[in-house]
């Protein structure tokens, strides 16, 4: 582009943006007209800006500034904007993963704090860039909300609780449980609690209880780290009282990079093997997730210890294989 032309551009622009802050109207047609140009060319301008970070609203033609941005008010959290990109991400991830306990209450917590960052004049340089993220969406599941409340207030109150529970092999039963945390784990929200009456922690699916009734019967809480150190050893959501099991499991070398890639529980060790192979140990409280997750790798995982553990998986596998002779 010539000097003269670039010299005129941003004559123009300038004009442009002095008539916008000074709170009037623009009609593109008439600044196009005005100007000699065309109105596409105008509106070249106006996208410029607004990739600038000035909030420019457009309609039907007719162009102004945004009102909060004349009047000089700061909705913006007094936040930077990889910040507030960070906190629209956050929305889009609480729409997938609490958008069946709190959809409408998400939608209407976006619509504020988009409305209030809208303010910021830098809005379009970084929430353009959250349009490229895509947060696929986890399993759906039908949960009582009256249940999640039942159960928020006999965790904060520390009360035992009576719940219903629709049991997927034995049909309805009745538990007497100190309820401990709410917990989100392979697509599902679990009760993460102790059952009185076997003196067992276990996790319940929060889309099975039927009914929760309080108790007046309070119960001494664990402190938070107590409850983080019990989650902490779990794989999946397989809760056991016992003394921790250490795992050992061999992945080929065709897989050995996968498993590089992801830390999939705090206890993981990785030990490289000559051969390319990569042996994984962990130390978890239940072993039945495991055994899936071992038995999903087919013949690129071989779990080594403990022997008993291996032998339930050497059954389950001639079990899967006297269904599938031909």
């Amino acid at each position: 582009m010539r000097r003269k032309d670039i010299e005129s551009k941003t004559r123009r622009i300038f004009k442009l943006l002095k008539i916008l802050f000074s709170g009037e109207i623009v009609k593109t047609s008439e600044f196009a007209s005005n100007e000699g140009i065309s109105i596409r060319t105008v509106q070249r301008y106006i996208e410029q800006l607004r990739e600038s970070g000035v909030p420019i609203i457009s309609i039907r033609g007719n162009v102004k500034l945004s009102q909060t941005m004349i009047k000089d008010i700061d909705y913006t959290l007094n936040l930077s904007s990889r910040h507030k990109k960070i906190l629209l991400l956050i929305l889009k991830l609480a729409r997938s993963y609490l958008g069946n306990l709190y959809m409408d209450d998400i939608r209407e917590i976006e619509d504020k704090i988009d409305r209030s960052l809208r303010a910021d004049p830098f809005y379009y340089h970084y929430a353009e860039r959250t349009y490229y993220y895509v947060i696929m969406p986890p399993k759906r599941e039908l949960i009582n909300m009256k249940v999640v409340e039942a159960l928020e207030r006999s965790i904060v109150n520390a009360l035992r609780i009576r719940i219903t529970y629709a049991h997927p092999q034995r049909k309805t039963k009745e538990y007497l449980v100190e309820p401990y945390m709410i917990v989100y784990s392979d697509d599902h929200w679990y009760l993460f609690c102790k059952e009185v009456e076997r003196n067992f922690r276990t996790f319940l699916r929060i889309s099975r209880i039927i009914h929760v009734e309080l108790t007046k019967e309070s119960f001494s809480m664990p402190t938070f780290k107590e409850i983080d150190d019990m989650l902490q050893s779990v794989w999946g959501t397989h809760y056991s009282d016992r003394e921790p099991i250490e795992i050992k499991i061999r992945f080929s070398k065709a897989v050995a990079q996968k498993i590089k890639e992801t830390i999939r529980h705090p206890s993981q060790r990785l030990e490289l093997q000559p051969d390319g192979s990569i042996i994984c140990s962990l130390k978890v409280s239940g072993y039945r997730e495991v055994i899936s997750w071992v038995l999903s790798w087919g013949k690129d995982a071989e779990l080594l210890e403990p022997s008993w553990i291996r032998e339930r998986i050497a059954k389950e596998i001639s079990s899967m294989y006297s269904k599938y002779q031909i």
